[in-house]
C-alpha cells in the first residue's frame, strides 16, 4: 500500500512503528488539543478586543502615545477596527498552522510515522510557520502606521521603534527553516526506503 494512502492496515505497519505509535499516541493527542486551544484563545482575544473597541481605543491611544511620544487622542474607532481586521487576517495563518499540526500528528496516530506523507506535512508546517512569521513582520509596522496616521508621526520613527523586525524573529526564522529541512530530509529518506522495499 502506498505511504500516501489515507489509512494503513495494521498488519502493513512494522511492529517497531506500532510500538512507537503506542508510546507517543497520548503526546500526539495532547499536541493536537493544545494547538486547537491556542488558536481558539487567540480568536477569542481578537473578538473580545473588537467587542470592547471603545474602551480599547482609549487604552491604545494612551499607551501608544506615550510609547511614541505623540498625541494620539484623536485616534478613531475605524482605525482600531482596521487593526483588529488585520489581526483576524493574521489569525488565519495561525489556523493554517494548527491545521498542519493536526494533519501531521494525525498521520502519526494512524501509524504513518516514517512515511512520505508525514514528511510532507512536516515540511508544510515549516513553510506555513515561515509564511505566518513574514506576515506578522509586515503587519507590525503597517498596523502602527494605521494607528498613527492622523498624528503625523514620521514613518522612520515607526520603523525604528523596534516594531518592524526584532532579533527574536531571526531565531523564529531559523526554527521554521529547520522544520522545513527536517521535512525534506524525512521525505527523501522515506522515498529511499520505499524504493528499497520495492526492489526487495
Amino acid at each position: 500500500m502506498s505511504p500516501m494512502s489515507p489509512s494503513v492496515a495494521p498488519d502493513a505497519i512494522p511492529v517497531s512503528q506500532l510500538r512507537l505509535r503506542a508510546r507517543i499516541s497520548w503526546l500526539c493527542q495532547l499536541i493536537r488539543i493544545t494547538a486547537v486551544l491556542w488558536v481558539g484563545w487567540i480568536l477569542v482575544s481578537i473578538v473580545w478586543g473588537w467587542w470592547n473597541s471603545t474602551d480599547t481605543t482609549a487604552k491604545i491611544a494612551d499607551n501608544l502615545g506615550r510609547y511614541l511620544s505623540a498625541d494620539l487622542t484623536a485616534l478613531s474607532n475605524p482605525q482600531v477596527m482596521a487593526t483588529f481586521a488585520g489581526a483576524l487576517v493574521l489569525w488565519l495563518f495561525d489556523a493554517a498552522i494548527v491545521y498542519c499540526v493536526w494533519r501531521l500528528f494525525g498521520t502519526y496516530l494512524e501509524g504513518r510515522i516514517f512515511t512520505v506523507d508525514a514528511a510532507v506535512w512536516l515540511r508544510r508546517l515549516g513553510i506555513t510557520l515561515l509564511a505566518a512569521l513574514l506576515a506578522e513582520v509586515v503587519w507590525r509596522p503597517l498596523s502602527l502606521i494605521i494607528l498613527i496616521g492622523h498624528a503625523h508621526v514620521p514613518v522612520a520613527a515607526v520603523l525604528l521603534s523596534g516594531q518592524a523586525l526584532i532579533p527574536f524573529d531571526l531565531l523564529r526564522v531559523l526554527f521554521c527553516l529547520f522544520v522545513v529541512m527536517l521535512g525534506q530530509i524525512f521525505k527523501t529518506a522515506a522515498e529511499i526506503a520505499d524504493d528499497h522495499a520495492r526492489i526487495v
